[in-house]
């Protein structure tokens, strides 16, 4: 069971503040556990959203780049570029050539020889003019001359516009003639990032942000990046761009990234571009989420407020309630009282007349008692007073015939039946009494011996068949008084003949058992049985189931006290095949403290 609280406990518990505290922080974990939910929720949906978006951008620049990419896979194959290239065509006839394409795909287009010496280009015409410079030292030009297609993001040499470089080889017979060249500028598509109000950035392998919605954070770096790659990038690819790392933390978070990037929070998502070696990214602006929790706390906390201000109207009006109520119960009370302080007066009258009575009835009862106590003494007594008179004109006889072997027979009959009427008056004395007995090794199966001996002419009398199932002599012996056992021998036989008086079928054994400690005597009659009434109250005394003047009612109250004196146990039950069972278990001699024992039964 749970310990009961303290009273302090208590009182903190009915406290006004304690109420106060625990209302406040139910109301605080609403609004936290509100915002979480709104938090998730938004989350989750601007997750969705960039999803889609970023899924869109990134088809979108892929369509972009792959569309210009047979332009130079056709111009590889023109019968004048190759002309061109084997020396057979000034650049002045295909120069126009090359412009016309340019301006129908709005890109810029030029061609170099086999060294990267460029010999042909779209914009002869303007200051920009390509012609001459040599471009061995791009990427894409490298790819080409191992024969492949070759791609390249750089911001160009002499326009310094960036842009997206496409190459292919100019190849005759498996012989490299030249490379055709085609420039694209993205300028357009980033362009409409920032007028739709996304913001999208893309990320070279090395993390150089070369693309992007906001003009600010483009030729920087996602992450610092060494000083011999800064300056290896800023001779090749991006010139002089400043290249310096962007301010950015990262968060991992479910679907993506929060990123803080420039004092802002974003949710960032992105895709890896494979065949170029890119990767978009899409930055979620995280304030909507935050604004949205914001509301979500306002409205909570008006809510809990509201319910609040409810809570203590209700309150106020059940203390009004109670105060009345509690005024109309203290009236009841009151008049209670009263009544109650003249029931007690008439209930201290009829005490007083009750005590009166009970002495009577004590006297009374007292005076029956001894009655009964006398009436039964004497019945008691008067069974070996017969016998000793018996025993006596038996002696006269067997004088008269010379038998003094007979004579002094019935002497030690004589004296034990004297001890008998010794042990029927000091039972009174045992009950009442400490026993002063010194404890001795006794032989259990010599006690059993002598008291079925002198119930011999009894059961003989009452044609009693008796079975003894007895160990050998010197097997069961305890530490006890020898006549205080012979008393609960004496007890048991007498009241399992009385069981048996007017019976059919009379039939007694007693037994003796030994286990390892102990020896367990049964004694068993083939009388009715106990009844469950009197199994309760078997071992009370002065409890008595026989007529008055057939007993005192302490025979097994005292022979209770003697057994559990000695260190046993003593029980009645009735027996499955009928009849009572009393069962008897005490320790062996070996086992038992050999001192002396001043204690008593009880009563």
């Amino acid at each position: 069971m749970p310990e009961p609280r303290s009273p302090f406990f208590k009182r903190v518990l009915k406290s006004p503040k304690f109420g106060i505290a625990t209302t406040l922080l139910l109301a605080a974990l609403a609004i936290w556990r509100v915002a979480a939910f709104t938090e998730e929720w938004g989350l989750e949906r601007l997750r969705r959203t960039g999803e889609a978006r970023i899924t869109l951008h990134t088809a979108s620049l892929l369509d972009t780049l792959e569309k210009y990419r047979h332009i130079p896979y056709i111009l590889a194959r023109d019968t004048r570029i190759r002309s061109l290239l084997k020396g057979d065509l000034a650049p002045v006839h295909v120069n126009p050539h090359l412009d016309d394409f340019a301006l129908a795909a709005e890109t810029l287009i030029f061609v170099m020889d086999k060294t990267g010496q460029t010999v042909a280009t779209s914009n002869w015409r303007t200051a920009e003019n390509l012609m001459g410079i040599n471009f061995a030292f791009r990427p894409y030009f490298q790819d080409a001359l191992q024969g492949k297609s070759g791609s390249y993001y750089a911001v160009g040499v002499k326009t310094r516009k960036p842009g997206f470089f496409i190459s292919y080889p100019v190849l005759e017979t498996g012989r490299l003639l030249g490379v055709v060249v085609v420039k694209v500028d993205l300028g357009k598509l980033q362009e409409g990032w920032r007028e739709s109000g996304e913001t999208l950035i893309v990320s070279d392998a090395g993390g150089v942000l070369f693309l992007s919605s906001r003009p600010e954070w483009q030729y920087r770096s996602l992450r610092p990046l060494p000083e011999d790659t800064v300056d290896r990038l800023r001779k090749v690819q991006y010139l002089d761009q400043p290249l310096t790392p962007l301010a950015i933390t990262r968060q991992p978070a479910i679907g993506g990234n929060i990123m803080q990037l420039e004092g802002s929070s974003y949710l960032e998502q992105s895709r890896q571009l494979l065949d170029y070696g890119w990767r978009i990214h899409s930055l979620s602006d995280l304030a909507p989420v935050a604004a949205g929790v914001r509301l979500a706390m306002a409205v909570t906390a008006t809510v809990v407020l509201a319910l609040l201000l409810i809570l203590l109207y209700l309150r106020e009006r059940r203390q009004k309630l109670q105060s009345r109520r509690e005024a109309r119960e203290a009236e009841a009370i009151r008049q209670l009282n009263e009544r109650l302080q003249e029931e007690i007066a008439q209930h201290k009258e009829t005490v007083s007349t009750l005590r009166i009575t009970q002495a009577e009835l004590i006297q009374a009862g007292k005076l029956a008692a001894l009655g009964r106590m006398s009436a039964a003494i004497a019945h008691e007594l008067n069974q070996p007073v017969t016998a000793i008179r018996t025993f006596i004109a038996s002696c006269r006889i067997f004088l008269d015939r010379q038998q003094p072997d007979m004579v002094a027979e019935n002497l030690l009959l004589i004296d034990r039946l004297t001890e008998r009427m010794t042990g029927i008056t000091g039972q009174l004395k045992t009950f009442a009494r400490k026993n002063k007995g010194r404890r001795v090794p006794v032989d259990l199966r010599d006690v059993v011996d002598h008291v079925v001996a002198f119930f011999t002419p009894q059961l003989e009398q009452q044609t009693v068949a008796l079975a003894l199932e007895l160990p050998e002599k010197g097997v069961a012996m305890v530490l006890a008084d020898e006549l205080q056992l012979e008393q609960v021998m004496n007890n048991l036989l007498r009241n399992s003949l009385d069981a048996m008086k007017d019976g059919s079928r009379k039939n007694l054994r007693i037994s003796l058992t030994t286990t390892n400690h102990s020896i367990i005597l049964c004694c068993r009659d083939s009388g009715a049985g106990i009844t469950e009434e009197a199994k309760a109250l078997l071992f009370d005394p002065f409890f008595t189931t026989k007529d008055i003047g057939l007993g005192l009612g302490l025979g097994l109250s005292i022979s209770y006290g003697i057994i559990q004196e000695m260190g046993g146990t003593i029980k009645a039950e009735n027996h499955s095949e009928g009849g009572a069972l009393f069962t008897l278990q005490l320790p062996l001699a070996t086992t038992f403290p050999t001192t002396e024992n001043t204690g008593n039964p009880g009563s």
